[in-house]
């Protein structure tokens, strides 16, 4: 599997509900248009390169996740425990087309963490709920309320900054996060060293 960034170019990877959807970048009771997400997730790609990632098994798209600065996520300053952070980046949402497949949420979660601390952005914030169904504990995020799973944001390092009616924001400080390679030097050196030959 592989994760790749969400831009101008790659955006059509997502499927059209998402690529149409305005919901955090209007004001409660406003609505939006294909032109305000276009100049939205511009504005993002130019601010930091990419507004999302999108994770792939070969050819087939498994799911991506949004994320942008929380002061051009307009939804962001009304929602309860709002606004974000000025420091903050925000993870505004998730689509996964198996929305069970926890392995996937994760995978791609350190994938955004990886790229955002690579550009020192200090910090990754996220609304969830405060109740969840037992029966979603294996949704990283809940699709029909725009809010991501507590208890999957607080297993990968999440912790509570402010509580609200339903809604609490949670942060991780993108600093305690050690970037590690993908593979060790010393697996590298196993790699380019044929084994011994009996003779």
């Amino acid at each position: 599997m592989r994760a790749i960034d969400l831009h101008d170019s790659t955006r059509d990877l997502m499927c059209p509900v998402c690529r149409s959807c305005t919901w955090w970048q209007t004001r409660p009771g406003e609505r939006g248009d294909d032109e305000l997400r276009l100049t939205w997730e511009r504005q993002v790609e130019t601010e930091n390169g990419f507004f999302g990632r999108a994770l792939l098994e070969g050819d087939a798209v498994i799911g991506w996740m949004h994320v942008a600065p929380g002061g051009l996520l307009r939804r962001a300053r009304h929602l309860p425990a709002g606004p974000p952070s000025r420091d903050a980046y925000l993870l505004t949402c998730a689509y996964f087309y198996d929305e069970e497949y926890l392995n996937g949420f994760q995978q791609l979660l350190q994938e955004i963490e990886y790229a955002l601390k690579h550009r020192e952005v200090p910090a990754l914030e996220a609304f969830a709920a405060n109740e969840v169904d037992p029966r979603d504990r294996f949704r990283g995020y809940l699709r029909e309320l725009n809010l991501f799973n507590p208890q999957v944001l607080e297993g990968n390092g999440f912790r509570v900054v402010r509580r609200g009616p339903g809604v609490d924001r949670y942060r991780l400080d993108l600093s305690t996060l050690i970037a590690t390679p993908r593979e060790s030097r010393l697996w590298e050196k196993l790699k380019t060293h044929p084994a011994a030959q009996p003779i």
